[in-house]
């Protein structure tokens, strides 16, 4: 049996179920299951690495025309491409939040009772105010540990009197450590991560509401991406409902076709 690295460093024995599990959780079409398992089993070693593993399905999709199938299985490494800074990690929470009703507000500077504190995200429904700290990761295998949790609950503590928040939420792109999840769960922080909470995750969330981060889009490249993300492009929908701001970036016109085929193809889902 070959085993395998993961991003955290540990190693297991590959798996075929766990394979077609993650291509099932990623909405690929059953039809492509055999065709995508032969091409990884054919490219497997002693101690392959995750990511090498994605890069032959992604490699698969790559010379077939099922682009929208690739989008969304490359869902999480186009999460870790939103970076380097934070920013636009937040206003993605921030779309998250505002699919499932809420008002949102993005990057302000409160006063607590003791000091000054940024604040990630801000969503308000009815009577609940929610404070969300997002934390950004653009390296596999890492998580936001227990430091994260303890930080989050002493800004909420200095924070919710004087601005009437009701519970703190911890949104990361990635996981979070044992101890972190224990402190969150026994001080009701609540956690927003790529697996967690069980169907209600960053993943399902992005799934159940089509919230597709721009960086899925293949026929982009890293530097364009960074540059409609710097435009607070964060969304594929974006781009679908105003595509004149391809015209705005380096972009040769031949390709900018090309992109907005991928995109209204996500769109459409």
């Amino acid at each position: 049996m070959v085993n395998i690295i993961k991003a955290d460093g540990t190693q297991e024995p590959f798996s075929e179920d766990k394979l077609i599990a993650s291509i099932k959780r990623a909405g690929i079409p059953e039809s492509l299951n055999s065709q995508i398992l032969e091409q990884v089993k054919n490219n497997l070693y002693e101690n392959i690495p995750t990511s090498e593993v994605y890069k032959y399905i992604e490699q698969y999709f790559g010379n077939s025309n099922e682009y929208s199938s690739k989008s969304k299985y490359s869902l999480k490494r186009a999460l870790m491409e939103m970076g380097p800074t934070g920013f636009p990690f937040e206003v993605f929470i921030s779309e998250i939040m505002k699919a499932q009703g809420y008002q949102t507000e993005v990057g302000l500077t409160l006063m607590g009772k003791c000091v000054n504190h940024e604040v990630d995200v801000i969503a308000t429904k009815g009577e609940e105010k929610l404070l969300i700290e997002c934390k950004f990761h653009n390296r596999p295998g890492t998580r936001s540990d227990l430091q994260v949790s303890l930080y989050t609950k002493a800004r909420f503590d200095d924070l919710k009197e004087k601005h009437g928040f009701t519970k703190a939420i911890i949104a990361t792109n990635t996981k979070i450590t044992l101890d972190g999840l224990a402190y969150a769960d026994c001080e009701n922080l609540g956690i927003l991560s790529w697996s967690y909470p069980e169907e209600n995750s960053l993943r399902e969330m992005i799934e159940k509401y089509k919230i597709y981060p721009i960086t899925q889009l293949a026929f982009l490249s890293l530097a364009h991406k960074q540059e409609l993300m710097a435009k607070n492009f964060v969304l594929i929908s974006q781009l679908c409902q105003n595509p004149n701001i391809l015209n705005e970036i380096a972009i040769p016109k031949d390709k900018r076709g090309e992109i907005m085929a991928q995109a209204n193809e996500v769109c459409a889902l």
